[in-house]
């Protein structure tokens, strides 16, 4: 087949998303397919790139007229389109959906494949008194024609975002997440990387006084549920915690686990050998957040045969529940039931029982993956749907809607590089900072 992969989310990009497309277009191309991708760093004549304002560690992209009008003289078997978001993926899906009103032959299948849970984002970052229209427009506007212009919906499981997928009725199928099993492997402890990461836990341990670390890796944003899992540590005796990862949400993690003299490991981002060490030297990995479609980083985790605790939601039971015994899930934003499940898989760690240790079998291959992801577009190329009168009579309205738009993300994202981030964290620090300055300036003077 010839593919068209558009993703605003792609290696180097250390997020869930950017690994798992970056595993599909290489997968694909494995198997024999051609596949043309369609991202943010694909050239300047191209595309117009830019951060993601709400995910510094993420790109965004405007298509160029001239090269959309190029793609649209290709014939595709299918376009995959990775949403949320990613306006230039849906302005090309709306195009080839309504260039198949004059195909008589040969007709692209479209496909998209969703991979956040956007009601729970939106819950967690939208402000209060703007989520009933922030929940209108994306739910009941922008969202709403997505399956106007798509055969079929994807996600990394059946019960990731059940409010976006129920809009399909029924034409939505599953993208599984693979793991690199050579990559993330129990014999990284042996590794160059390991050996430094166990020197640097037994330092650490002795350092704090507890006996078994906690690792956790993510994203630091607050949807990602990392503060709860800092409030558990009290509940959670002789455990020490490393924190891989970064995000808007550090400071404040950083000024929870200083006011509670929790002892909390910031370790920042981790890539390639240094990452896939990290896993292998925990006694527990843990995930708390509520959110996640799948949970690439417990994959890698399990992949590494170390045990893992977990919130019982539906997403995790789904897809880790062969893997991980009944007990290792918790009753969500029940710190109690947490440190009960996290107790549990330390006490099995540290008597050497085999019980509840990762089986590597159950655990799917990217190559075998990438086979299911063809089977679902074969699937999509069953369901194709016509555009109905009312869809291109809003077309032209919805296209200069969503134009604006991304305009208006291009320079929101402008405005937040030049406060770093955030303009709301920005100026909420200052205080903070000049105060660390003038001590700064005081310690300096005393000498």
């Amino acid at each position: 087949m010839k593919i068209l992969l558009i993703s605003e989310n792609v290696p180097p990009q250390v997020n869930g998303i950017a690994r798992r497309i970056g595993h599909y277009k290489e997968g694909l191309e494995a198997l024999g397919h051609d596949v043309d991708f369609l991202h943010p760093e694909v050239g300047l004549d191209k595309v117009i790139p830019h951060v993601n304002p709400w995910n510094f560690t993420a790109r965004m992209m405007i298509i160029i007229p001239s090269y959309f009008f190029r793609i649209l003289c290709n014939e595709y078997d299918v376009v995959h389109c990775v949403l949320p978001l990613n306006l230039s993926g849906m302005w090309l899906m709306a195009a080839f959906k309504a260039m198949r009103l004059f195909q008589k032959e040969k007709k692209t299948s479209l496909v998209i494949s969703w991979h956040c849970n956007m009601v729970d984002y939106v819950e967690h970052h939208s402000p209060r008194f703007l989520l009933s229209l922030t929940r209108f427009v994306l739910f009941k506007g922008l969202f709403a024609i997505l399956p106007c212009i798509s055969d079929r919906v994807l996600t990394p499981t059946k019960s990731a975002d059940p409010e976006i997928v129920q809009m399909w009725n029924g034409r939505s199928g599953v993208c599984l997440t693979g793991i690199s099993k050579g990559s993330f492997s129990p014999c990284n402890k042996n590794s160059t990387w390991g050996v430094t990461w166990q020197k640097e836990k037994a330092k650490y341990l002795r350092e704090t006084n507890c006996k078994f670390l906690l690792v956790c890796v993510g994203r630091l944003s607050p949807e990602k549920g990392t503060d709860e899992l800092i409030k558990t540590l009290p509940f959670l005796k002789d455990c020490a915690l490393w924190l891989v990862g970064d995000g808007p949400h550090r400071p404040a993690l950083e000024m929870l686990a200083k006011s509670q003299n929790s002892p909390v490991k910031f370790c920042g981002y981790q890539k390639g050998e240094a990452l896939h060490a990290v896993y292998s030297v925990a006694d527990c990995f843990v995930c708390p957040s509520l959110t996640e479609t799948f949970g690439q980083t417990v994959n890698e985790a399990l992949a590494s045969q170390v045990r893992v605790a977990l919130p019982n939601v539906p997403v995790f039971v789904e897809a880790y529940s062969p893997v991980i015994p009944n007990d290792a899930f918790w009753k969500p934003l029940d710190r109690k039931s947490m440190a009960t499940a996290i107790l549990r898989q330390i006490e099995r760690q540290a008597c050497g029982d085999t019980y509840g240790i990762p089986d590597l079998s159950k655990l799917k291959s990217w190559p075998e993956v990438c086979r299911d992801l063809v089977e679902e577009y074969k699937e999509a190329s069953n369901g194709h749907r016509q555009l109905n009168p009312v869809n291109i009579i809003t077309f032209p309205l919805w296209y200069l809607v969503t134009i604006i738009a991304s305009f208006f993300i291009f320079y929101l994202a402008a405005i937040r590089s030049l406060f770093g981030g955030s303009v709301r964290v920005y100026f909420s620090t200052v205080p903070d900072r000049v105060q660390n300055k003038v001590n700064e300036i005081k310690r300096k003077s005393s000498f």
